[in-house]
């Protein structure tokens, strides 16, 4: 069942106690649960009675990785300065300033719903061919 180990584990993350849901096997919060209280004496948990057993569950995080980018510097030497004036303002609004330019040195991970706004926002100023600077493969913990 356990294809991830305690390090793994975000800081805090809330794991899921219901053991006879029939997502269990493919549930990080179910997973994560099997190593961390083997390990941990205080954990957080999911409220179970606020759980439904399915992949419907609003919780379940499926075991799978996805691919995640890292840092956007070299779209910024591709693009004429009214174009980046336009995607640095519209990316300050989603992340905030700070957020922007750590994503933008690469500091902190684009997740899958990040690179789908930024991949919309390219295709709406025409770059569309420009890409990030790196990819990595990761489990989505949280989005």
């Amino acid at each position: 069942m356990n294809k991830i180990n305690s390090k793994d584990v975000p800081n805090g993350y809330p794991l899921c106690v219901v053991t006879d849901c029939p997502v269990a096997n493919h549930c990080l919060r179910q997973m994560a649960m099997q190593v961390l209280t083997k390990k941990n004496h205080l954990v957080t948990i999911v409220n179970p009675l606020r759980t439904k057993p399915s992949d419907q569950c609003e919780y379940y995080r499926p075991d799978e990785v996805q691919q995640y980018a890292r840092g956007f510097n070299a779209m910024k030497a591709q693009m004429l300065p009214g174009q980046y004036k336009e995607f640095m303002e519209s990316l300050k609004i989603y992340f905030g300033r700070t957020r922007y330019f750590e994503h933008k040195r690469g500091e902190c991970l684009c997740s899958p719903k990040d690179i789908t706004v930024i991949r919309n926002l390219l295709n709406k100023l025409g770059l569309s061919h420009l890409d990030f600077d790196a990819y990595e493969q990761h489990y989505c913990w949280n989005d």
